[in-house]
């Protein structure tokens, strides 16, 4: 680090030839909402009034404690670059497009998705359109389909490769696809996905999907890295050595896994000093033998949802 921000910058390459920094900063304020406490909720309500205050120019109402706009207005200075968000997550497009407008748009790397409802009810031309408003930007440089809704999955494929193709994403891919999935996409696509978001950490490392990714040039993205810090990893006896080993915290050593499995771990926090100590896991390397003592802490136990499972008009 130097004067608190930290320097080092580490980047992946997309099949496409994209380069994409190897963490990112989730803004699931919505999510969040749903899931937690009172405290949280009172964030995400928060986060809507700062949206319509700036929207309507009322700046003298803005309250200095919100949380996701200042994290994301000084996330570039600790080199997170990469930052994630979709249509579902409660008016987080527009905080990203007003924070980081004082950076130059080669700075950053923004993903965001395509929302259940965009694709019962609208083009994906339309979503992403809506998704550049909010934003104000002419192109995000990811854009995913958030989950593999039946009957529509297929058919938003084929309009994401053409939106891809126009130029108003640098890259496509998919979230929460399972291998079966994948493998029905294999059959209508031009252009297989570049990246697939899923659920991945410790307690369910989904070798398998991981495994298929790899081989067919899919960048593994894993949200929820760190398992919400189940009380199962907080009181993990490999993690507790090896995190001692390196005089780093369990999330660090966590996150450090997944890089050294090639995973691109998308984080979420409410305070700027857990992204500060997020992004500090540059500075060591796990062997190998610890990697292998973290992979085996796996007991397939999914904290989210199951995309096989789950209600998708909830989502």
């Amino acid at each position: 680090m130097i004067n608190g921000e930290i320097t080092t910058s580490y980047k992946r390459i997309l099949s496409n030839g994209i380069s994409i920094p190897e963490m990112g900063f989730g803004t699931d304020i919505a999510q969040t909402w749903r899931n937690s406490s009172n405290r949280v909720t009172k964030i995400y309500r928060r986060t809507k009034q700062y949206y319509k205050l700036v929207k309507s120019k009322n700046f003298k109402r803005l309250k200095v404690d919100n949380s996701l706009p200042k994290i994301v207005k000084y996330a570039p200075k600790l080199n997170c670059r990469l930052f994630d968000t979709s249509r579902a997550y409660g008016g987080s497009e527009y905080v990203l497009g007003h924070e980081l407008k004082g950076y130059n748009r080669d700075d950053y790397f923004i993903i965001t998705k395509l929302s259940n409802f965009d694709q019962k009810n609208k083009t994906v031309k339309e979503a992403i359109i809506s998704s550049l408003e909010q934003l104000n930007m002419d192109y995000v440089d990811l854009y995913l389909i958030h989950w593999p809704q039946t009957d529509t999955y297929l058919k938003s494929w084929k309009q994401m490769e053409q939106i891809y193709k126009e130029g108003l994403c640098r890259a496509i891919g998919v979230c929460n696809f399972n291998i079966h999935h994948l493998e029905e996409l294999k059959k209508v696509a031009e252009i297989m996905p570049m990246v697939n978001q899923f659920e991945c950490h410790p307690l369910f490392t989904q070798n398998n999907l991981i495994d298929y990714c790899n081989e067919n040039g899919i960048q593994v993205m894993a949200y929820t890295p760190t398992g919400r810090m189940d009380f199962r990893l907080k009181r993990n006896r490999k993690l507790e050595i090896i995190s001692k080993n390196y005089n780093k915290s369990i999330p660090q050593i966590i996150l450090r896994w997944h890089m050294q499995n090639g995973n691109i771990p998308i984080v979420n926090t409410t305070k700027l000093d857990h992204l500060r100590e997020n992004m500090d896991i540059f500075d060591f390397e796990l062997t190998n033998q610890e990697v292998e003592q973290i992979n085996s802490i796996n007991i397939n136990s999914r904290l989210r949802y199951d995309p096989d499972n789950c209600d998708f008009d909830r989502l």
